[in-house]
């Protein structure tokens, strides 16, 4: 039995990497079990701000007074991580996968502003691959929420779905009507760019790194992280991504290996809402999102 608390209190976000690292010599039953209520909160901390500079530059933000919009996911990730990592919680981290991100924020957040993050997990729920849980994040400035996230994770099980390398389904005929008017932008990722994100986020999971630490987890190649992708989306999407209030929602449909070459689209839709996606040469869809205008609060 663990006498480690369900409930943690720290005053600084805890290192990625030590988290990464207490995961890969972590055992866990291969069996689904019960995923019980754990939290974790850390208070009154100012966000590091080299980190805040590798990340601009890595995702193609301006520098500026503010927080880039996914930023204060970079934060709550080690926070993620250490949920994951409690005993009481009954999967390995290593193997579970990021499948959707909604963020939410209230109001912009200054680079230099104190902010305290509570994060939780509670329950699961069956999915086609496996079991999917949510990861709940709720970030305060002055005593006040200004933004906060639902993150999906997946956590396959023997039997059931598909490898990590063939996920990914065609885009619907619905989907291709929203961008059939959008003017597609190409862009390279590079094959470090793994290993630029990671230097931001602190997240040196081995299959973002290089294709010999990737191959092991199912990947050919390294694959970019996730996140990356959605703040060079945001990052692309400059102003309409700028306002006070908004709503980001992201779909991971397939890994993006590296290097590549890939096509980005965004489709003006109505009540101000921006559709976006991130697609392979070949129409396979990486990435499909929702920016809207305004948020509602979050309950804790």
């Amino acid at each position: 039995m663990s006498h480690t608390p369900p409930s943690l209190e720290l005053s600084q976000p805890p290192l990625l990497a030590k988290e990464l690292l207490r995961a890969a010599v972590a055992r866990r039953p291969s069996r689904p079990g019960e995923v019980p209520r754990l939290e974790v909160r850390v208070k009154g901390f100012t966000p590091d701000a080299s980190q805040l500079a590798r990340y601009r530059e890595v995702c193609g933000f301006p520098e500026e007074d503010y927080l880039p919009l996914p930023f204060p996911q970079v934060l709550a990730t080690s926070l993620h991580l250490t949920l994951l990592n409690h005993p009481a919680f009954p999967y390995r981290l290593l193997g579970m996968v990021h499948v959707r991100n909604r963020i939410q924020q209230q109001r912009r957040l200054h680079a230099g502003a104190r902010l305290s993050v509570h994060a939780w997990v509670e329950g699961q729920r069956e999915a086609r691959q496996g079991r999917e849980l949510d990861l709940h994040t709720v970030v305060e400035s002055d005593g006040a929420q200004v933004w906060s996230a639902v993150t999906t994770m997946l956590r396959r099980l023997p039997g059931m779905g598909e490898r990590p390398r063939e996920a990914g389904r065609p885009p619907s005929s619905d989907e291709a009507q929203v961008f059939a008017d959008s003017r597609p932008a190409s862009w390279s990722v590079p094959e470090n760019a793994g290993r630029r994100y990671a230097r931001a986020s602190g997240d040196y999971n081995p299959i973002h790194l290089y294709g010999i630490t990737a191959r092991p987890f199912g990947f050919p190649r390294a694959i970019v992280h996730g996140m990356w992708t959605v703040g060079r989306c945001v990052a692309e999407m400059g102003e309409a991504a700028e306002a006070p209030a908004l709503t980001l929602s992201s779909e991971f449909r397939r890994p993006l290996l590296l290097p590549s070459r890939v096509i980005f689209q965004t489709a003006p839709q109505p009540e101000g809402i921006v559709a976006y996606r991130v697609m392979a040469e070949d129409g396979q869809p990486h990435l499909l999102g929702r920016l809207s205008p305004g948020a509602a609060l979050t309950a804790r």
